[in-house]
């Protein structure tokens, strides 16, 4: 058939590309089960149905090492094209392909194939980059950092306390990509173009040969359904979002000179001598916010369409998988090496922390737990406090006694002013469940570690389980 140069330019070419490049073995492998399953069906009246069988099965292994033709005009896809090659290979023995395939069923398993890849690929990502921010905030465990609230410091905490935040917020991440990956994990294959074969197609048989949990159960569903899709695009797009609320932290505090980038990282300025742009979070940035375009672009493909078949969230949707998988495993990948080719300035962080007047709280609650005032007139006080030590041009962490008399208060010994006023004490007295004191930390950051290498050790077993199956379904039969 001679396709209109649009169709052609437009939509075949482009998406047999992509086929050949990307989605090339996955076919082969969902092909070489389909045969598996054929293998299996009575085949009255034809002439060595075994031997075709095996002939065909040997070709589709072969075909691995073979690279795709190049786009043909009369070919419409990739899997016309493995057609064809197999023709030219055993002759008619190509049409027990046929049998109870279609090509819905075919591509929403490859579909789901490739998908599982990326995946894996990404939680093998997250977890480098859990590693790398447990590794930074295990260094910091005293380490006072002035947390913000509504762009204004709030409170005196650690780095380890704010970095063992971003730790647990990218676990939830990898429990996302873990479900995504869960619910995706059923084969279509065997639903034909959406209602089944009368054929005794073994789906279970399919299914279990290219390493899906399950047949998906139902065969409309099987070839309708792109629920999985937004699953794994708004897994990606959480990540994304979590990431990058990292990245912009990092970024003021490179701006502050409290974290440094490596040298590797950093690119100076074309007249300025004395710039060190951190240009590898700006360009990690980026990446996550196009992780959250690419994401757009499938949703939106699938809004307001049928409940059926249609290319709308199949072919048509496939770039914007990969692109949004590309981005975010550059912008995974730039920041993990930020983490781990980066330090805070202990010193510098320490100096920031006494300028300000964030343990305002710990001086109130301290004068509720020693001299029995309510905290609403203690409240009071140090508000007169903190606004008289600003008039004055004093850090509030030079307060002593007679300032709080001054302002309204009891006199207080001059050790408990002190320590009431110092950063490093407010965060050493937070020993609760959760709370920033060290040897708190110290357990936390422990139970991540942990967690993040039981949850990678799963991650290899499913990957070198996925190995052991496409290694079964590529070796030559017998």
């Amino acid at each position: 058939m001679s396709w209109h140069r649009s169709y052609r330019e437009r939509v075949l070419g482009p998406d047999y590309d992509f086929a050949a490049r990307h989605l090339r073995h996955h076919f082969l492998d969902a092909l070489t089960a389909h045969v598996a399953v054929v293998a299996r069906l009575p085949h009255e009246g034809a002439d060595d149905a075994a031997g075709r069988v095996r002939l065909l099965a040997r070709a589709l292994v072969e075909l691995h090492d073979v690279a795709s033709p190049p786009h043909e005009q009369e070919v419409p896809d990739l899997y016309f094209a493995i057609q064809g090659e197999l023709r030219r290979r055993v002759g008619d023995a190509v049409e027990l392909l046929r049998v109870g395939l279609s090509r819905n069923d075919l591509d929403m398993t490859v579909y789901k194939m490739r998908a599982r890849e990326l995946l894996l690929e990404t939680g093998t990502a997250v977890h480098a980059l859990r590693r790398a921010v447990n590794l930074q905030a295990a260094t910091h465990l005293e380490t006072v950092l002035i947390a913000q609230t509504h762009h204004q410091p709030g409170q005196p905490t650690t780095v380890a306390h704010y970095l063992g935040a971003v730790g647990d917020m990218l676990a939830r991440d990898s429990e996302r990509l873990t479900h995504a990956y869960a619910r995706l994990n059923r084969s279509p294959l065997g639903a034909a173009a959406l209602a089944g074969s009368s054929h005794d197609i073994d789906r279970e048989l399919s299914a279990a040969l290219l390493g899906f949990d399950a047949p998906v159960a139902n065969t409309y569903d099987a070839v309708a359904s792109a629920d999985w899709q937004f699953d794994v695009v708004a897994a990606s797009q959480c990540l994304a979002l979590d990431a990058s609320r990292l990245v912009c932290d990092l970024l003021a505090w490179a701006s502050y000179g409290w974290y440094r980038l490596g040298d590797g990282l950093v690119q100076g300025s074309s007249i300025m001598p004395q710039k060190r742009n951190p240009v590898a979070l700006e360009h990690a940035r980026t990446r996550f916010s196009r992780v959250l375009g690419a994401a757009g672009m499938v949703v939106y493909s699938s809004h307001n369409i049928p409940f059926a078949d249609l290319n709308d969230f199949g072919p048509d949707v496939q770039g914007a998988l990969q692109m949004q998988h590309l981005q975010l495993a550059g912008g995974l990948d730039l920041l993990t090496a930020c983490l781990e080719d980066g330090a805070f300035d202990a010193d510098k962080l320490a100096t920031a922390a006494a300028a300000t007047d964030t343990t305002a709280t710990e001086l109130a609650d301290v004068l509720v737990r020693d001299t029995g005032m309510s905290f609403p007139a203690a409240h009071e006080v140090v508000g007169r406090l903190v606004t008289d030590m600003q008039r004055r041009g004093r850090q509030f962490t030079s307060l002593t006694p007679d300032d709080i008399v001054a302002a309204g208060g009891p006199r207080m010994p001059v050790g408990a002013v002190t320590a009431a006023v110092d950063p490093a004490s407010f965060v050493a007295r937070r020993r609760g469940l959760g709370m920033p004191a060290a040897p708190v930390m110290a357990e936390q950051l422990a139970a991540q570690r942990e967690r993040i290498e039981a949850e990678a050790a799963a991650l290899e077993e499913e990957r070198e389980r996925l190995d052991a199956v496409r290694a079964a379904l590529r070796a030559v039969p017998a």
